[in-house]
């Protein structure tokens, strides 16, 4: 999914406004949140460090993933040095995002100990002497299928 954010920064009324935008269909955006912030709390938020600005952004309605947050934590900061009142727009696709994540790969480990357990659940005999022990020819069963009758379909023409 492709996202686009608007950081605009309201110096009239001391407030920074976050709107984020999902394309919805090719090249239009529709709007899915906008918060807004005290610029106060935003400078005390950029004072501490990206975590803690990251930790200030997010609410109950905006919470964007590290990745998106980490972009618009920049964004922010750069808004706030520069003193720009012009709308900054952040685009983000989540392809890009999901094919440049790297993978973990495990260690390679003997598990040498839980083999062992595993074996012992395979060696387990069974017993012989189970309620279900019989023939699958000889069940019983309320349905009855005809084998003799066929629809031809060219009757319904």
């Amino acid at each position: 999914m492709k996202q686009k954010y608007v950081i605009l920064k309201d110096d009239e009324n001391d407030k920074l406004i976050i709107r984020e935008y999902a394309e919805l269909d090719k090249e239009i955006y529709s709007l899915l949140c906008e918060e807004t912030y005290g610029d106060s709390i935003v400078k005390q938020a950029i004072s501490g460090g990206k975590e803690v600005l990251i930790s200030a952004l997010r609410t109950n309605n905006f919470y964007p993933p590290i990745l998106q947050a980490d972009k618009i934590s920049d964004a922010v900061m750069s808004v706030f040095a520069s003193g720009n009142t012009q709308p900054v727009e952040i685009y983000i696709d989540d392809i890009e995002h999901l094919a440049k994540e790297p993978i973990e790969l495990l260690a390679d480990e003997t598990i040498e100990s839980e083999s062992e357990e595993i074996d012992e659940i395979f060696e387990e005999s069974f017993e012989e002497n189970y309620e279900g022990k019989g023939s699958m020819d000889k069940l019983k069963t309320s349905i009855k299928i005809a084998e003799d009758e066929f629809v031809d379909n060219e009757e319904d023409l």
